[in-house]
């Protein structure tokens, strides 16, 4: 009676091994879209006239010039302004380079919605034109202090 048990078990434990042995597999190449170059982390805070604005959208406009099929680098600024910038994956930063830095804070129509829906824009037409947002960072390894956007509305 108990050795039904006893196989059950051996049964589930040699499944589980053989399912641990062929994940891997899979994962012997690495994706195309995997990150050639250094990439460096970039946060900080973006405030308008002080005050922390909660879902700016911040792009890097790289200022040796935009190549077809380049990423750009971005993040979304939190409820206290700060916002970390990512390239491949989730605040792993940006690239070696010059960045003109671009700010959007457009309303939000249907927040709640699956997609929402923006409307106008809050800031002024500058800061979304990265010749006259007047933020420029330089990005490498040295890089160690938050980046702080201090917008205007006039």
């Amino acid at each position: 009676m108990h050795w039904g048990k006893i196989v059950k078990v051996q049964s589930r434990i040699i499944s589980c091994l053989l399912v641990l042995l062929v994940l891997p597999v899979g994962c012997g190449k690495q994706p195309a879209d995997v990150p050639t170059v250094p990439i460096h982390p970039v946060s900080g805070v973006v405030t308008l006239d002080g005050k922390p604005i909660e879902g700016a959208r911040l792009t890097l406009i790289s200022l040796q010039g935009q190549q077809p099929g380049d990423i750009t680098p971005n993040g979304i600024s939190d409820a206290e302004g700060k916002f970390q910038i990512s390239t491949y994956a989730v605040g792993d930063g940006a690239p070696d380079g010059a960045y003109a830095i671009t700010v959007s804070w457009p309303e939000i129509r249907n927040a709640g919605g699956s997609e929402p829906e923006y409307g106008k824009e809050r800031l002024p037409t500058k800061y979304q034109q990265p010749e006259q947002s007047g933020f420029v960072v330089t990005v490498s390894e040295d890089l160690q202090e938050p980046v702080n956007l201090e917008l205007k509305k006039k």
